[in-house]
């Protein structure tokens, strides 16, 4: 009996490695195989399906008009991104943070009314819109004006869409996404196409377009999601007391992050010239496929790391923040140092001569990119953790530097002053995020993510 003793521990020992290899194979596989994956390749491809209409639109007008039309068009999809980032607190990510978890009875209750709260604020800056447009041209200003007031159909029917878009998302329909967002891109750019071919494009035709295409997309989205409503859903102010607790400091960040990281092409054109703005967004093109990625992965993670945190807690948070910068990184990665490499044959390609004497410009376009990269998907993971107050101070932070040295640089080199101030503002985002999450991880106990 003795004798047969030693060989056991033995074999346990040459079974371990094993295991252990075959555990991380399998752990690779589920890395790109598995539901979180196969969930992010559709969020993925619903979020290409915006960027590559938005990259063919802006390459439509940029081939179309001359540059200064095409900064009327950009400072007008910077301004829809204001509208976004309010709704983002006020609306959308509360939803995903609270409405998630959910049930599917009360996130009937609740989804129903936070969609009349969205319905109102779309109304209220159609309104506001038109009055501003209509107060700047009676003062003169025949170019902002007219524009501004212009952009009241786009703020109007926009906000709709989305936000049906993002009930699939927090129902983990993302299937139902993808379908609504094609429709809704479809019907833009044949829009498009029908004002370039009564030679009536513009700056702000292009943001027309954005509006027909959202109102398709909103009438196809409501029997789309027809199983969420009811009439009888829950008090609207105290549906907005619960969104004001939960995003009132996403509301601020994400207002801030568009002050801090999307103002610089508004302050091109105020500061130089439209046409700065249109030559920013230029160079910018060649990148844009990098918001495939990123706003996927905010779409995707937010709701998805919010019910996961309700699941298993912290643990399973940091997995989903860890599998996060793998699938995004590499694609990201690659794709600015293509951009970087081959710029000069890219814009010959995408727009001719017109804006080949700017691409030294691009190294600092894709620098601010690769800074956006290294701080989304950690802000997506404190969004779904409502641990907001950090994204307020790291985008506060970054408006101190915009309005300092990034001004500063604005007059001292212009467009590479805008491109060199955006990178510094990222930077600066970075440094405030990543410092408060590595202090939150070193904590032992769970409660932080409460």
């Amino acid at each position: 009996m003795s004798d047969s003793q030693p060989p056991e521990p033995a074999a346990k020992k040459e079974s371990a490695p094993a295991g252990s290899i075959n555990n991380r194979i399998n752990s690779a596989r589920t890395l790109f195989t598995g539901d979180f994956a196969r969930k992010g390749y559709l969020s993925a491809a619903d979020q290409g399906l915006i960027s590559v209409t938005n990259f063919l639109a802006a390459l439509i007008l940029a081939r179309q008009v001359d540059p200064a039309e095409f900064g009327v068009y950009t400072v007008g999809f910077a301004a829809l991104h204001l509208v976004r980032a309010i709704l983002d607190g006020l609306v959308v990510q509360p939803m995903n943070a609270l409405g998630s978890p959910m049930e599917d009875g009360s996130f009937r209750s609740y989804i129903s009314a936070s969609g009349v709260i969205q319905i109102l604020l779309a109304l209220g800056f159609a309104v506001v819109t038109i009055a501003a447009g209509w107060l700047l041209t009676a003062w003169g200003n025949d170019t902002a004006g007219p524009a501004l007031g212009a952009m009241w159909f786009m703020f109007l029917t926009w906000p709709l869409q989305d936000f049906i878009r993002r009930i699939f998302y927090a129902r983990n329909r993302i299937m139902s996404a993808v379908i609504n967002t094609f429709i809704a891109s479809a019907v833009r750019l044949g829009v498009l196409a029908v004002f370039v071919f009564q030679g009536n494009l513009s700056g702000v035709s292009g943001l027309d377009a954005i509006g027909w295409g959202s109102l398709a997309g909103f009438l196809v989205g409501i029997p789309q999601a027809r199983d969420q409503w009811t009439y009888r859903f829950d008090s609207l102010k105290g549906v907005w007391k619960r969104n004001w607790v939960a995003g009132r400091w996403i509301l601020g960040g994400s207002v801030a992050n568009w002050v801090a990281l999307e103002v610089y092409p508004i302050l091109a054109a105020g500061m130089i010239s439209f046409a700065a703005a249109g030559i920013y967004r230029a160079l910018q093109l060649p990148v844009a496929p990098v918001h495939v990625i990123l706003r996927a992965a905010d779409t995707f993670i937010t709701p998805r790391a919010a019910a996961i945190n309700a699941r298993d807690g912290f643990r399973g948070v940091n997995r989903v923040l860890r599998l996060s910068y793998v699938l995004v990184g590499v694609p990201v990665l690659v794709l600015l140092a293509l951009a970087v490499l081959f710029v000069e044959p890219v814009l010959s390609f995408l727009f001719g001569e017109t804006y080949i004497t700017y691409a030294a410009g691009m190294g600092l376009m894709a620098a601010f990119y690769a800074l956006w990269y290294l701080y989304w998907p950690l802000q997506s993971v404190l969004k779904s953790l409502q641990r907001t107050v950090p994204i307020f101070v790291a985008n506060l932070a970054a408006i101190v530097v915009m309005f300092t040295l990034g001004l500063f640089l604005i007059r001292q080199f212009e467009l590479v002053g805008v491109l060199a101030g955006q990178a510094l503002n990222a930077l600066a985002i970075n440094l405030v995020l990543w410092t408060v999450w590595l202090r939150l991880r070193n904590r032992k106990s769970e409660p932080w993510a409460r």
